[in-house]
């Protein structure tokens, strides 16, 4: 749940390895680390060159248009 409250707010989404629903893929929609070390570089890198921006502008624009009522509805009915 908090990949798409983050995402949906717009923010960059720095999260631990793992299996993520579709959309979510690591340096398009959200930055991936597989430990403390690693998850230090990628805050340090995205503060200094803004590389967050893009990924949250294209993480927000992904949950959107992926995850909207509309097309959560729409999945919904199929199984009604």
């Amino acid at each position: 749940m908090r990949c798409f409250e983050a995402m949906g707010a717009g923010a960059l989404l720095l999260t631990d390895a793992g299996n993520y629903p579709p959309g979510m893929v690591d340096g398009r929609a959200m930055s991936v680390y597989a430990d403390a070390k690693v998850a230090v570089g990628l805050i340090e890198k995205s503060l200094s060159d803004g590389s967050w921006r893009n990924i949250a502008a294209a993480s927000h624009s992904m949950i959107r248009s992926e995850y909207s009522k509309e097309k959560q509805m729409e999945k919904f009915l199929t199984f009604v």
